[in-house]
Formats: structure tokens, C-alpha cells, sequence
């Protein structure tokens, strides 16, 4: 019988690891990037085409390599970095394992040219799919150029699985934008289908935040500072103003080398806990530099997940580096303690005697008895305060009370009807009275039944509804503005809402380029209440791509639910009755009034007869 066991040829091995090197387009510009800067550039280009599909170019100007170099590069496990065991554990370079160009080389035609200063000729390397199909000497300028096309030419189902051109060309952005970051002396550019995307030029660290995320993120951000004999933090903070539901600007780094660190997230954002409220999320910039053998940077092919030495010291000199920053801009309330708190108070003789002022209380007190008819017409559900009961409460006709008659009607409205998606055929008399609580929940008596609603959440399915139907041949039209607001987004944001852009003014919004990622917001919807519409518009953004990244949705209905979260929360508050009937008319007369497009529970019919026992 033959051996079954056999070596698998180093294409298909390339092949292999190159599926947990390079997962997407973005992954090979992350190593392709590194290795620019691990070779001391000053300037790196990035040229891209179809979103990296066709073409994946970088050209540095760093110290390049011969002859025999630029052919040994592409062999696994190749590299300049490491020459024994112990360098693994000091390492300070972003590559090293000598496993990107080969894996790149596997699934792509790769065409390198590099120089080194003092060669008088380059050379040339061609290769597809591992096979080197030419080297050579050429003539090329300082540096090296690798330009990768026709990705994954050989893995048809790798390339069958990436997202769209504006879905790919944000992961390629973000890896673009994490290596400029923290490399802020050196130049980088940014070409997308032959169109200038960045031009960041060498400056300091904020300016290279402000370059690239806009001149609005300069008022946004204080620093933070913090150096010992065992860490040193610094960066910058984004202010409690610039908070973000989903998806803020948050980049961290460690040895100059960005990584995700789910411990040390939440150092920074348990520090904010007392000015911001839960579910918002604050941008921050944040480098971190230890002692290189405290951190394993080798746990993941990708080498964004690491591993400290002492996650709970770090963490420590972390949380409280963030809140003394919190404190020393004033961003949470301060004691004075140069104020003179001394009060003015009458004289008391030496011995006299002290007594505590006594409290009486009336044990047979009912706040809930009314003399009169309470009203229920108010947000704060209002009633009328009459003497108290001289009996004790009877606690039980109170809650039977909610049953058969909890508010007395102040309004009497004439009968029109509500119609439930699992009962079309039910009406339901308008309500007479309500109660809103914690400025979030309504509840009405509907035919005997006690309605709970999420103000917030009705609103979203209120609003995504009628998204859908101006997208799908009711559009809205905007009201334009006196003065137009200028708005400022990344590269792939701007492909992005010039790819929506048509849809966007169907719902009513009017945005209009200018020059680079500079927008003017002309006109949005009418009665629209003001905002920021830079965050709303950054935040719908990326709801919409990440909705595309994670399903395929149908394309309207996608960019109606991502404009309905941003926009639930904005509506004037319930103040009348016939308001709230009108919102109880436009809730029920969806198409599902019981959940929101996200899934989530509208309201909830409360078992009153449970109430009594």
C-alpha cells in the first residue's frame, strides 16, 4: 500500500498562508506599507484601482536592496529583522516575519523595482503566482516600487468574496490611515482610481490627526501626557462634544504600532464615565511606548492583537493618565479649594444646649388621593393635589384603578382609527389621556389594554418608513439654506456619499462636493431640527458601510435604516394630546408597527390583572 502522507508543494503552502496573511486588499497595503517605513522612507505613495482588485502600488524612498535581496525577499520566512530566537521577544520594526511578500507573491502578479543609493542600477523582480518569471537589472530611481495586480487571480473564491469597491477602499483607508498616523514626519499620498485621495505632508501628530480627518477635529481634541521610569502615554482626547454613538475615531498604539487591546480600551473609556452617557463612544489617539520585551507582538499572522506583559499595570497608568487630562481641561466639575467656604452664622453661647428640630410625619398620607379630577394630558402625566386621605392607602383600588379608569379624560376627541399590521381589521378609538415617562416612554389605554411604547424606537420605524417611500418614488424636498454648512470627510466617506449622493437629496438632503473631501450641505429636510450635520452625516456614513460590510441588504432599504437610528432620537417632545394621537396614528399605520427595522420590541401591552396579584 503507498504512503499517503506527503509535502505539499510551496505554491499551494504560499497559498495557504497567504490566507491568513492577506485576508483582503487592505491587508497587503498594511504590510506593503510597513515595509516603507521599516525602511526608513521619507515618502510613501500609495496607488490603487478598483479599490485594490487591479492594483496595489507602493513607492518609498528608503535605503532599497540588491540584487540578490530583492529575489530572496519573496522566499517564506525571509527577512533582515530577526537572526535568532531572542530578537523575537525585543522586536521594534513592523515586519519580521518574513511572511507578507511571500504570501502576496502566492495569489497575485507582483512587479518589484528597488535601488539602493549607492548602486548605479536597480533591479527588477516579476512574479506570478510564486513563479519568478524575471530578474533582472534595471534602471529605476532610489527606493523601491512593488505594485501588485490582479489579486487573488488564482484563488477565484477569495476574490468572490470581496465586499463592494466602497466597502474594500474603507478597510484599505483605514489601514492607510493607522500607518500615517503615528508616522507623522513622514509624506504619505494617496491615489484611488487615478484621483488624489490624501496629501498629508510631515508635521506633528495633531496636525496629521487634523490633516486627516478634517480642520473640525482641531477644536475637538485636548492632549494627554503622562511619563514614568516604566510608561509613556501621549496623544490626544477627543472633547465629550465629539462623541459618538457608533464607530468613533479611536486609535491606539503601542511602540508606534497599531493595535486593538480590548483591556486597554476599556481603561480609556471607563475614564470618560462621568461625562458621558452610556452607549457614546469618544474619539481618542493615544501611543503608548514600553519596554519592547513587556509586549508580544507575535500572537496573530496580522499582528494587530498583542499581548502585555502586565495587562493590569498598563491599564492602571492608563485609566489614570486619562483622567487627569479629564480633569486639568475642565471637562468634569472641580472643587475650588482656595474658595473661602467659611458661612457667616449667628453666635451660639458657649454652653448652650443643642437639640435636633424634630420632623412629624402623617403615616396615613396617600400622595396618590386627589380631590379633584387629575389630569393626564401633560408629559409629566400630570394630577391635581388635593388634602390627604385620613385612611390608610388602599393600594389595591389604585392599581385596579389603572384597569378601569387610570385617567380622567381632559380632552374630548372625536373617534377616528388606528390599525395594527397583525389585525388590519381592528379599530381603535383614539386615546383621551397619557402619561410620559423619563421624557422616553408613552403609555396609553387602548380598548382596556395598557400600551408601554419606546418613544425612540417608534420613531425609528416612523421615520425609516417614510425614508423608504421617498426612495422608492415619494421623494422630500429639501429646504434650502440662507448659508450653507461646509463639511469635511475622509477619503472613503467622500466616495462613499458621492456614490449616495443622488439618494441622499431624495430624502432631502442637498450636499454638493467642492474640492476634495470638502462638501456644502445646500438644503435638508424641511422643518429639519438643528444639529451637527457633520456627525450625522460621518455616522450615517459609516452605518451604511458597515451594514453593507456585514449582509448584503437591498440598497434603499439600507440607507433608509441607517438615516432612521441617526435620526430617532430627533423629534420634538409629546406636549399635547392631539400630538400624541398623531403619533400613534403614523406608528400603527406602518407596515410593522411592532418591532423596529433593527429588530427591536416597540412596545409592550402590560398585563394589568398580573399588576394586582
Amino acid at each position: 500500500m503507498e504512503d499517503l502522507i506527503h509535502l505539499l508543494p510551496d505554491a499551494v503552502a504560499n497559498q495557504i498562508a497567504a490566507g491568513e496573511v492577506v485576508q483582503r486588499p487592505a491587508s497587503a497595503v498594511k504590510e506593503l506599507l510597513e515595509n516603507a517605513i521599516d525602511a526608513g522612507s521619507h515618502t510613501v505613495q500609495l496607488i490603487v484601482k478598483d479599490a485594490g482588485r487591479t492594483l496595489i502600488q507602493v513607492i518609498d524612498d528608503g535605503k532599497g536592496m540588491s540584487f540578490n535581496d530583492a529575489r530572496l525577499c519573496f522566499e517564506r520566512h525571509a527577512t533582515s529583522k530577526i537572526t535568532k530566537v531572542e530578537d523575537i521577544f525585543s522586536i521594534q520594526t513592523k515586519g519580521f516575519r518574513g511572511e507578507a511578500l511571500a504570501s502576496i507573491a502566492a495569489i497575485a502578479h507582483v512587479e518589484l523595482k528597488t535601488k539602493r543609493p549607492e548602486d548605479e542600477t536597480g533591479t527588477l523582480v516579476l512574479i506570478e503566482g510564486s513563479e519568478i518569471k524575471e530578474h533582472t537589472l534595471t534602471t529605476t530611481a532610489d527606493g523601491t516600487s512593488i505594485a501588485i495586480r490582479n489579486l487573488f487571480f488564482n484563488v477565484p473564491a477569495r476574490r468572490n468574496f470581496l465586499k463592494s469597491d466602497n466597502t474594500e477602499f474603507g478597510c484599505i483607508e483605514e489601514e492607510f490611515t493607522r500607518v500615517a498616523l503615528i508616522h507623522p514626519d513622514v509624506e504619505f499620498t494617496l491615489y484611488h482610481n487615478g484621483k488624489l485621495t490624501y496629501d498629508l505632508k510631515p508635521g506633528n501628530f495633531k496636525q496629521r490627526i487634523v490633516s486627516i480627518f478634517g480642520s473640525h477635529f482641531k477644536d475637538k481634541l485636548f492632549p494627554i501626557e503622562h511619563e514614568t521610569n516604566f510608561i509613556k502615554i501621549s496623544g490626544f482626547l477627543g472633547k465629550p462634544e465629539s462623541a459618538k454613538k457608533k464607530k468613533a475615531e479611536q486609535y491606539l498604539f503601542v511602540n508606534h504600532r497599531f493595535v486593538k487591546h480590548n483591556s486597554l480600551h476599556f481603561a480609556i473609556e471607563s475614564a470618560y464615565e462621568q461625562v458621558l452617557p452610556d452607549g457614546v463612544h469618544p474619539p481618542y489617539f493615544i501611543c503608548i511606548e514600553v519596554d519592547p520585551a513587556t509586549v508580544d507582538v507575535n500572537i496573530s499572522p496580522t499582528k494587530v492583537d498583542i499581548k502585555l506583559q502586565d495587562d493590569r499595570v498598563v491599564y492602571g497608568f492608563l485609566n489614570a493618565a486619562v483622567k487627569k487630562s479629564i480633569g486639568e481641561f475642565a471637562l468634569v466639575p472641580r472643587l475650588d479649594f482656595d474658595y473661602n467656604t467659611e458661612l457667616d452664622l449667628n453666635h451660639v453661647p458657649e454652653h448652650a444646649q443643642l437639640r435636633v428640630p424634630p420632623v412629624a410625619h402623617d403615616p396615613t398620607y396617600n400622595p396618590f388621593h386627589t380631590s379633584g379630577s387629575g389630569g393626564g394630558g401633560s408629559s409629566s402625566g400630570g394630577h391635581s393635589t388635593g388634602q390627604h386621605s385620613p385612611t390608610p392607602p388602599d393600594w389595591e383600588s389604585f392599581v385596579r384603578g389603572i384597569q378601569e379608569a387610570p385617567i380622567t379624560p381632559v380632552q374630548t376627541t372625536t373617534q377616528s382609527t388606528l390599525q395594527f399590521e397583525s389585525n388590519p381589521q381592528e379599530s381603535l378609538p383614539e386615546v383621551d389621556a397619557y402619561l410620559i415617562t423619563q421624557r422616553r416612554y408613552l403609555s396609553v389605554k387602548i380598548d382596556d389594554k395598557l400600551y408601554l411604547i419606546d418613544i425612540q424606537r417608534a420613531n425609528e420605524r416612523i421615520i425609516y418608513e417614510e425614508y423608504l417611500q421617498a426612495l422608492q418614488g415619494q421623494p422630500m424636498a429639501p429646504q434650502q439654506s440662507l448659508f450653507p454648512e461646509t463639511i469635511t470627510l475622509t477619503g472613503a466617506r467622500a466616495e462613499l456619499l458621492a456614490d449616495i449622493r443622488e439618494d441622499l437629496l431624495k430624502l432631502g438632503y442637498d450636499i454638493e462636493p467642492i474640492s476634495g473631501g470638502n462638501f456644502a450641505v445646500n438644503g435638508t429636510p424641511y422643518a429639519e431640527e438643528s444639529g451637527d450635520v457633520q456627525t450625522l452625516v460621518e455616522c450615517l456614513l459609516d452605518d451604511y458601510q458597515s451594514n453593507q460590510l456585514s449582509h448584503r441588504t437591498d440598497r434603499d432599504k439600507n440607507l433608509a435604516i441607517s438615516l432612521a437610528r441617526q435620526k430617532k432620537a430627533v423629534m420634538k417632545p409629546l406636549t399635547a394630546l392631539p400630538e400624541v394621537n398623531h403619533f400613534l396614528q403614523r406608528l400603527f399605520s406602518t407596515l410593522l408597527p411592532t418591532i423596529t427595522p433593527s429588530g427591536k420590541k416597540i412596545y409592550e401591552i402590560v398585563d394589568t390583572a398580573r399588576l394586582l396579584g
